[in-house]
């Protein structure tokens, strides 16, 4: 859907909007303030026009920073979706669209970065503001040529925001870019929302591929095939932008999301999937695997020692007599886990069964994991 973006000055023109929307974050930090989502439900960034003032105002609302007065210090992209992810972006819906003016862009795998100034410092900003990924990038450029500080604090003083991609082999999304860098995507009008490409730009710009020749079911067709690279970006003259991510990218980006925490490598482990997962994972993510899993069996290995030797004092000590066992033995275990483990092995489980069980009963949830993994040394 192309409609007009919304004009924004001030805080107090976005808050009405997001307002008993517990999916919308507003963090106050040192700078000012920052909007931001967290999660999108069904009706997020639902428009029931194109002059729908909610729905675009909503849509706006994905790292927007105001100064500590209130005023609007910074604005990046704009919510826009997939081909074929919303109805508005349905290919049959989109065949009129395309006739209008249009560039293809390369999608950049990195992290959206935008220059903000605080207490009069240029700092560089992810969508939550001032943060560890910033900060890597902020080093990057205090080791470049100062012109490219001084075009960045011309932007901010002239109240646009460029936008960049930083791309690092320390900030590894899925694809591994061997040298850091920040890429110019293009600049918004703070109040406005118009975008345009600044031709005076120091920073390497995204590549473009011209407009789109084929049909879009063909060009997607293609374009899904490819490998090595996120995707597309397709951004009309309006500003008003669609995605187009290829299947290779989606695949090895939800393998990823599979490792993301401990607990689901866990899970890889003990249902034997983690040779399923390698071929898709980069290297810094397979090597993080690998090496977790040579510290779980270790750990595992050492609490099935210890699970034996309990079982073996019950038996030599307490001649498997339950009621000694629990007056006698369970008060000096290190937790109850231990002690349960004792009466189960003393009912016939198998103790590599019995550790088994239980740990596949604690990774639905980070906290449980934590005990767990603390339970059994690993931590």
């Amino acid at each position: 859907m192309h409609y007009a973006f919304p004009e924004i000055r001030t805080i107090d023109d976005v808050l009405p909007h997001i307002s008993g929307r517990e999916e919308f974050i507003v963090a106050e930090r040192d700078f000012g303030t920052v909007i931001n989502y967290v999660v999108a439900m069904a009706d997020t960034f639902n428009m029931d026009s194109a002059d729908d003032i909610g729905g675009a105002m909503r849509r706006e609302c994905r790292g927007l920073i105001f100064d500590a007065d209130g005023n609007l210090m910074s604005r990046p992209f704009h919510k826009f979706f997939n081909v074929n992810e919303r109805e508005e972006t349905q290919t049959h819906v989109l065949a009129l669209d395309l006739m209008f003016d249009h560039v293809i862009m390369e999608k950049m795998d990195g992290s959206m970065i935008r220059p903000i100034l605080v207490d009069g410092y240029l700092r560089l900003a992810t969508k939550m503001g001032v943060t560890n990924v910033a900060m890597q990038a902020e080093a990057w450029l205090a080791a470049q040529d100062p012109s490219l500080k001084d075009w960045l604090r011309q932007c901010v003083e002239d109240s646009v925001t460029p936008i960049f991609e930083w791309i690092s082999p320390f900030n590894q999304i899925v694809l591994a870019y061997e040298e850091a860098d920040l890429v110019y995507l293009g600049t918004r009008d703070n109040v406005t929302g118009a975008y345009v490409m600044d031709t005076s730009c120091p920073f390497p710009t995204v590549p473009q591929y011209g407009s789109l020749e084929l049909g879009l079911n063909d060009y997607m067709y293609i374009a899904r095939k490819q490998e090595s690279r996120e995707g597309d970006i397709i951004r009309f003259a309006d500003g008003h932008m669609l995605k187009i991510k290829n299947d290779w990218y989606v695949r090895i980006h939800k393998t990823i999301d599979r490792i993301t925490f401990d607990r689901n490598i866990v899970n890889l482990i003990i249902n034997e999937e983690v040779d399923d997962v390698m071929p898709m994972l980069p290297v810094v993510q397979a090597n993080r695997v690998r090496n977790f899993e040579i510290r779980f069996w270790e750990a595992f290995k050492q609490k099935e020692n210890q699970l034996y030797g309990l079982r073996i004092s019950a038996q030599q000590s307490y001649e498997d007599d339950r009621k000694r066992i629990a007056l006698e033995m369970v008060p000096t275990l290190e937790n109850k886990t231990d002690a349960q483990c004792v009466f189960r092995m003393l009912d016939g489980s198998n103790i590599r069964e019995l550790l088994l069980q239980h740990i596949e009963k604690n990774i639905s949830s980070n906290t449980k994991w934590d005990a767990c993994a603390k339970w059994m040394g690993m931590q």
